[in-house]
């Protein structure tokens, strides 16, 4: 894996767009299997999917500033499978099966755009809605929870400098490397990570996961993250 300095990535937010959803496989693999089975069988329904913040006490909408919002939805909506991708999904074997995804699936992928939302203000807390076709809006759920929770995560960070940044994420391997050393010492123990749309950012999760596969070896059993 290659090794990134996170403390020095986040301090260095000098170019215009950073984007925190770079493919549509920064997902969870199970929203690739819902996914086929929704265009299988439900292609002409229409739904509508809004992000709510349940926690009200925490006022999204006056910790994230709404441009940079609109820039990180903007971009995600600019993503699409690349080749290599398709042949990705489309030559592995999954759960011990082969071809998982049909190829007119795969077809219809290939072309595949998240759709429009609609994006407001209410009492300190954004309003999040994506309508549409099933089959569209289902792969919106992952991507707009993991650009909600990062942008946080910048938002909290931004008047850290680079000393503190590094201190910081220092502690906090520190932390995370010490759980894992308690896991292993724990017999039978199964651990996955499901924590994509929940995540501090891509790159701490990464960590993460590769902390965890040399931590704990095969009771490691892996990420729901298709990448």
């Amino acid at each position: 894996m290659t090794k990134t300095d996170i403390a020095r990535r986040v301090y260095n937010h000098t170019w215009k767009l950073d984007p925190i959803v770079r493919s549509l496989l920064d997902t969870d693999f199970y929203k690739l299997l819902m996914l086929q089975m929704i265009w299988g069988m439900y292609p002409n329904i229409d739904t509508t999917f809004s992000l709510l913040n349940r926690t009200t006490s925490v006022r999204l909408a006056e910790e994230i500033d709404e441009a940079e919002l609109r820039d990180q939805l903007d971009h995600a909506r600019t993503l699409r499978f690349s080749k290599k991708e398709m042949i990705w999904l489309g030559g592995n074997t999954f759960y011990g099966r082969k071809q998982i995804f049909e190829p007119e699936f795969l077809a219809w992928l290939e072309n595949f755009q998240l759709p429009q939302y609609e994006l407001s203000k209410r009492d300190g807390q954004y309003e999040l809605t994506f309508s549409g076709p099933w089959m569209y809006t289902t792969l919106w759920e992952i991507p707009a929870l993991a650009i909600i929770n990062e942008l946080r995560s910048r938002a909290a960070m931004r008047a850290f400098g680079p000393f503190a940044l590094d201190v910081l994420y220092a502690r906090a391997k520190a932390k995370m490397w010490a759980k894992t050393e308690r896991l292993k010492a724990l017999p039978d123990i199964r651990i996955s990570d499901f924590g994509t749309r929940r995540r501090h950012s891509f790159l701490w999760q990464r960590w993460c996961v590769e902390a965890l596969k040399e931590g704990i070896g095969e009771a490691f059993t892996g990420t729901s993250n298709v990448l």
